[in-house]
C-alpha cells in the first residue's frame, strides 16, 4: 500500500514504490490505489484555499493600517495648513476668500505627495475622505475672520478712544465720535457703549488728576474735595470708589502740606535761633562781624517770622555798641559799669523787664569772655581793648632761631604785657594769637627733637626772663610738660645732648613706647633731692619729670635692660642709669656748711664739686672778715640756695633771711642780697 509523507508545509506529497503482489490480486490492488490518488488530490485543492484565503484576509488589514496611517499623517499636515492660515486670518494679513483658495491649493500639493502611498483598495476612501475635508474651507475659516474682523475694529475703537482723550475734545464730541465710529464698523451694541463708558470715566479721571497735580500744594482749594460728593459734581463720570478715593487723596495730601509747613517753620526758626545765636556770640566776643554777614542773620531771623526772635534780635542790635565799649575797657572798669548797670535794674521799674534783663546778660558775658582772653588769650585781648592788632611773627623763623624774629616776639610780650598793666588786667603775656599756635603744634607732630628744642629755645629768648610769659608759650605749644620747659632750660644752658635726649625720652613717654616704675623712680628721686626739693613742690616736679623722660631716653638706649627679643625691663631702676640720668638732668649736687649745718643744692653742669669748693673757699677768703668778723668759715659754714633764675648764682641763708651786699645800696633796706656766682 502507498505512503504519503507529510512536507514543510503539511502537504500531502504522494511517493510511489514498487508493489509487490500476487497476481490473482492486481486489479484489485490497483482499483484501491486509483481510489487513494483520488482522495489525495482532493485534499491538496482544499489546502490551497485554505492558504489563499488567509493570505487576501492579511493583505487587507495591511492594505487598512497602511490607509489609516497615511489618512493620519494628510490630517496632520492639513491642520498645520489651518493653524497658518488661521493665524495669518487673525491678524488681518490674509482675506477670508484668499485662505480658501489658498487651503484648496496646498492640500491638493500634498494629496500629491500621498496619494501613490494609498492601497489601490483604498483609493476611493481617500478620495472621499479629501473632499470632505477640502469643503470644510468656508465654514471652517468664516467665524475665524469675523472674530478678528471685530477685534481689529476693537482695536482701533481703543485707539480712537485714546487720541480723543488727548486731543481736548469736549465729552460730547467725543462720545458722539465713538458712537459713530462703532456703528460703522457694525461692532455690538454693549461694546460701543462700555467704550464710551470708559472714555467718559477717563476723561473725568484725566480731569481729575490734572487738578490735583495743579492744587496739590494749595490747601484752600484741596479742601473744595474733600468729599465724594464734592468730586461727583465736578467729575461726574467718576465711580464712586473713584471719588471716595480721590476725596482720600485731598484730606491725605492737605495733613502733609501741613506736616511739611510746620517741619519748614521749625527749620526756619531753628536757623532763625542758629542766626541769633552767632550775632550773641559775635557781640560778647568782641569780633564785630561784617555788614554782609549780619544782614544775613537779620533776613534769617525775620524769614522765621517769629515774633520773639525778631525782638530779640533788635535788642541785641541796640546793646551792640555798649557791650563792645564794655569791651575796651579794663577789668576793674567793666565790672563797675556792670554793678551799676544792675543796681539801676533793681531800683528803678523797666517798661520792658525781659529786654533790661537781656541787655545786663549781654554784657555779663562780654566781661566774662574779656577776662578768659585776658587770661588765656592776650592777643585777642589786646587787639579788642586797643583796637591794634598784634604782629605776627613768622613759625617758619621762630623754628629757625632768627633772631630778628626772636626780638620781634620779644617786642610783643612787652607790648601785651605793657598794656594789661596799663589796664590793670591780670592774666597771660603770652604774644601767640590761637591759629600761631596750631601751626606750631602741627610743626613739632613731625619735627625731631633738635627741631623741637630750637623752636622751644627761640620762645625762651624771646620771654627775655618774663618767666610766666616763657611757661604760657612753651605750656601752649608743647602742652604743659615739665621736661620740656626743663630740656629747652638745659638747651638754653649750651646742654644741647642732655636736652635733645630728655625731649627724646618724654616722646617715647607720650608714645607709650616705654613704660617705666613711677613709684621706684619716685623714691630714688627723692632721696637725691632730700633736702633740695620736697615732693610735690613745683621743682620737685620738673626734676622727676626731667628726669623720668632722661631715664627713658637711656634705658631704651641700653643693652643691659633689654633681653634678646628688645623688650625693656620696666619694673626695676637701675642704679647705674639712675645716677646718669639725674647727674644729666641736675647737675650733681654740692654739700657746704659747718657741724650740724650742713646744706646740699644742685650745682651748675659745668662745674664739679672741687671747682664749686674752690670757688666757695675762695668767695669767703676775700668776704669773711666783712660780714664775719673773727670767724674765717663764716662763709662755709652757711646754708647755700641757688637762685631759680641763674644756676650759676647761689645766696647765702641767714636764719629766716638772708646776707645782704652791703655794697649794693648804704641803705640797709634796700640792699639786696650777697652773691657767690661760679664760673
Amino acid at each position: 500500500m502507498a505512503r504519503i509523507p507529510m512536507g514543510n508545509f503539511g502537504n500531502a506529497m504522494p511517493q510511489v514504490e514498487r508493489i509487490q503482489m500476487p497476481e490473482n490480486q492486481s486489479g484489485q490492488m490497483i482499483a484501491n490505489s486509483l481510489q487513494n490518488v483520488g482522495n489525495t488530490l482532493e485534499q491538496v485543492n482544499k489546502e490551497n484555499d485554505r492558504l489563499q484565503k488567509e493570505k487576501q484576509i492579511k493583505q487587507e488589514k495591511d492594505d487598512t493600517a497602511n490607509y489609516v496611517f497615511q489618512r493620519s499623517k494628510f490630517a496632520a499636515d492639513v491642520d498645520v495648513i489651518d493653524a497658518d492660515l488661521t493665524s495669518k486670518i487673525q491678524s488681518g494679513n490674509l482675506p477670508l476668500e484668499n485662505a480658501v483658495q489658498a487651503r484648496q491649493d496646498a492640500i491638493g500639493k500634498i494629496r500629491s505627495q500621498y496619494e501613490p502611498n494609498i492601497p489601490s483598495s483604498k483609493q476611493q476612501d481617500f478620495q472621499m475622505f479629501f473632499e470632505k475635508t477640502s469643503y470644510q474651507s468656508a465654514s471652517k475659516y468664516m467665524p475665524v475672520a469675523q472674530q478678528a474682523a471685530q477685534s481689529q475694529a476693537s482695536s482701533q475703537l481703543n485707539e480712537l478712544v485714546g487720541n480723543i482723550l488727548k486731543s481736548g475734545t469736549t465729552v460730547e464730541d467725543g462720545e458722539k465720535s465713538i458712537r459713530t465710529f462703532g456703528l460703522s464698523k457694525g461692532l455690538p451694541i454693549g461694546l460701543v457703549e462700555n467704550s464710551v463708558g470708559r472714555y467718559k470715566n477717563d476723561f473725568s479721571t484725566n480731569g481729575v488728576n490734572a487738578w490735583f497735580n495743579g492744587a496739590m500744594n494749595d490747601n484752600q482749594q484741596l479742601s473744595t474735595m474733600t468729599t465724594p460728593e464734592n468730586i461727583l459734581k465736578v467729575y461726574p463720570d467718576l465711580t464712586q470708589e473713584q471719588a471716595i478715593d480721590w476725596s482720600k487723596r485731598s484730606l491725605s495730601r492737605i495733613a502733609q502740606n501741613n506736616k511739611a509747613a510746620e517741619s519748614q517753620h521749625k527749620e526756619l526758626v531753628s536757623i532763625g535761633k542758629s542766626s541769633l545765636s552767632s550775632y550773641w556770640d559775635s557781640i560778647t566776643s568782641g569780633i564785630p562781624a561784617t555788614d554782609d554777614v549780619k544782614a544775613k542773620w537779620m533776613n534769617s531771623v525775620i524769614n522765621s517770622g517769629d515774633p520773639e526772635l525778631i525782638q530779640q534780635y533788635k535788642n541785641y542790635s541796640n546793646n551792640e555798641v555798649e557791650a563792645r565799649t564794655l569791651a575796651t575797657m579794663p577789668p576793674d572798669a567793666r565790672l563797675t559799669y556792670i554793678t551799676k548797670q544792675q543796681t539801676q535794674l533793681q531800683n528803678n521799674p523797666q517798661s520792658d523787664p525781659k529786654a533790661a534783663e537781656l541787655r545786663l546778660k549781654l554784657l555779663q558775658e562780654t566781661h566774662n569772655k574779656m577776662l578768659g582772653y585776658e587770661k588765656n588769650n592776650a592777643p585777642m585781648a589786646y587787639a579788642i581793648a586797643t583796637g591794634r592788632e598784634i604782629p605776627v611773627v613768622p613759625t617758619t623763623l621762630l623754628a629757625q632761631g632768627d633772631p630778628s624774629a626772636i626780638e620781634a616776639l620779644k617786642k610783643n610780650i612787652i607790648t601785651i604785657s605793657t598794656a594789661r598793666q596799663q589796664r590793670g588786667a591780670t592774666g597771660s603775656s603770652n604774644p601767640l594769637a590761637q591759629q600761631q599756635i596750631s601751626e606750631m603744634k602741627q610743626y613739632i607732630s613731625t619735627a625731631n627733637s633738635a627741631q623741637k628744642l630750637q623752636l622751644g629755645s627761640s620762645l625762651f629768648k624771646a620771654s627775655a626772663g618774663n618767666a610766666n610769659a616763657a611757661r604760657d608759650m612753651i605750656n601752649s605749644v608743647f602742652g604743659d610738660k615739665n621736661s620740656i620747659r626743663w630740656a629747652i632750660s638745659l638747651n638754653n644752658r649750651n646742654l644741647p645732648v642732655i636736652a635733645n635726649q630728655v625731649v627724646s625720652g618724654q616722646d617715647l613717654l607720650d608714645k607709650n613706647l616705654v613704660k617705666l616704675n613711677d613709684n621706684g623712680l619716685n623714691y630714688q628721686v627723692t632721696e637725691y633731692l632730700k633736702g633740695i626739693a620736697s615732693p610735690g613742690s613745683p621743682e620737685y616736679k620738673v626734676y622727676f619729670d626731667s628726669v623720668k623722660a632722661n631715664y627713658a631716653y637711656l634705658a631704651q638706649k641700653s643693652e643691659k635692660l633689654t633681653d634678646k627679643s628688645g623688650k625693656l625691663d620696666a619694673k626695676n631702676i637701675d642704679p647705674d642709669l639712675f645716677n646718669k640720668a639725674i647727674l644729666e638732668v641736675t647737675g650733681g649736687k654740692f654739700t657746704s656748711g659747718g657741724w650740724g649745718s650742713k646744706s646740699t643744692v644742685l650745682r651748675p653742669h659745668t662745674v664739679s664739686e672741687k671747682s664749686f669748693q674752690d670757688q666757695l673757699e675762695a668767695f669767703n677768703s676775700q668776704n669773711s672778715r666783712t660780714y664775719g668778723g673773727s670767724d674765717r668759715d663764716f662763709f662755709l659754714d652757711l646754708p647755700l640756695e641757688q637762685n631759680p633764675k641763674n644756676p650759676y648764682q647761689y645766696f647765702f641763708k641767714n636764719g629766716s633771711g638772708y646776707i645782704l651786699d652791703k655794697n649794693s645800696n648804704k641803705d640797709p633796706k634796700k640792699q639786696t642780697r650777697l652773691t657767690l656766682e661760679l664760673h
